[in-house]
């Protein structure tokens, strides 16, 4: 079933209901958004988490590899049961980042925050975002190519 998504950042679009993605909790900070849909930018590796809940509520992701190959995720038991995760090929994770732009500036620095990844369940589309423990990742790890 094919439904309407409203964006500030995208305008109005369509998009595939099955591909809708839904967090328990939400994302920290935004606990009204609970149902997301991922928007891919075309021939890069980042996408966008675009809230179904709230029109202005939408964050740049990236996949941690992309960025990170040796970023090491271990979730713990309670995620995965959380998430009904029972093998590492349902597991799809995003990494959310920030845009950081001195005043004035035209150069911009991007920061992924590798404490708290977001993790799906591909199959059941469940996500939650998670918060490491025992890990040396902080919430600003400077993305760099």
């Amino acid at each position: 079933m094919v439904m309407i998504v409203e964006s500030t950042r995208f305008g109005s679009f369509e998009v595939d209901e099955a591909r809708s993605i839904e967090f328990s909790e939400g994302i920290m900070g935004f606990p009204g958004s609970t149902r997301y849909v991922i928007v891919e930018v075309e021939e890069s590796p980042y996408s966008w988490l675009q809230s179904l809940d709230e029109a202005e509520v939408a964050f740049l992701t990236v996949e941690p590899w992309a960025f990170y190959p040796d970023y090491d995720l271990e979730l713990s038991a309670q995620h995965q049961d959380e998430l009904a995760i029972t093998s590492p090929d349902q597991t799809a994770v995003l990494v959310l980042l920030t845009v950081h732009r001195a005043d004035g500036a035209d150069d911009v620095e991007l920061t992924a925050n590798l404490l708290g990844p977001v993790v799906i369940n591909s199959e059941s589309r469940a996500a939650r975002q998670v918060v490491l423990e025992k890990t040396p990742y902080t919430t600003r790890e400077p993305l760099v190519a």
